[in-house]
């Protein structure tokens, strides 16, 4: 079955309410297991040393890595990220975004770098991009980045912090 069909293949199950919510619930409890287990390993940490840096027991961790657990409050999150060094990102979107999500994932998109990780892969823009808040920023990115930062627009998320070469952040 190629993206395309399972991409349809969900859309047409999403016109049922109940599963539309049933989507969002597994998405989040699994993804959010799964992205703690993902970071965990990817940073080769084992669940007592994870623990240890949240200054939580391993058992609450453990139930953190199961999908069956679904009560993860902001504040852990928000410890989490700090814990693996990697952005959190808690957004509103539409159905069809997540979907993508769900199909495109990556290693990268599952298990992001760290910082210190991402900083050895540096982004840099190519020279013909300018920054204009009214256009779209083209990312030249041939990194691990380059899964999940395809276009960026300011104008309509400002909040969003664009990726600038590393000269004209020390400018």
């Amino acid at each position: 079955m190629t993206i395309d069909n399972k991409r349809e293949q969900i859309w047409e199950s999403l016109r049922d309410p109940e599963y539309r919510h049933q989507f969002i619930e597994e998405e989040i409890n699994v993804g959010i297991a799964f992205q703690i287990r993902s970071l965990r390993n990817r940073q080769n940490l084992k669940q007592a040393n994870l623990a240890d840096r949240l200054g939580v027991k391993q058992p609450l961790l453990s139930s953190w890595e199961n999908p069956d657990y679904g009560k993860y409050s902001l504040a852990t999150l928000k410890e989490l990220a700090k814990a693996f060094d990697v952005g959190l990102l808690v957004r509103f979107v539409p159905f069809s975004t997540l979907v993508d999500w769900a199909l495109n994932l990556t290693s990268d998109t599952i298990a992001p770098p760290s910082f210190s990780e991402e900083e050895k892969y540096h982004i840099t823009m190519s020279a013909s991009t300018s920054f204009n808040a009214t256009k779209d920023i083209d990312v030249n990115a041939n990194s691990i980045m380059s899964d999940y930062i395809n276009k960026m627009d300011p104008a309509r998320f400002p909040s969003t912090v664009a990726i600038l070469p590393k000269e004209e952040i020390h400018a």
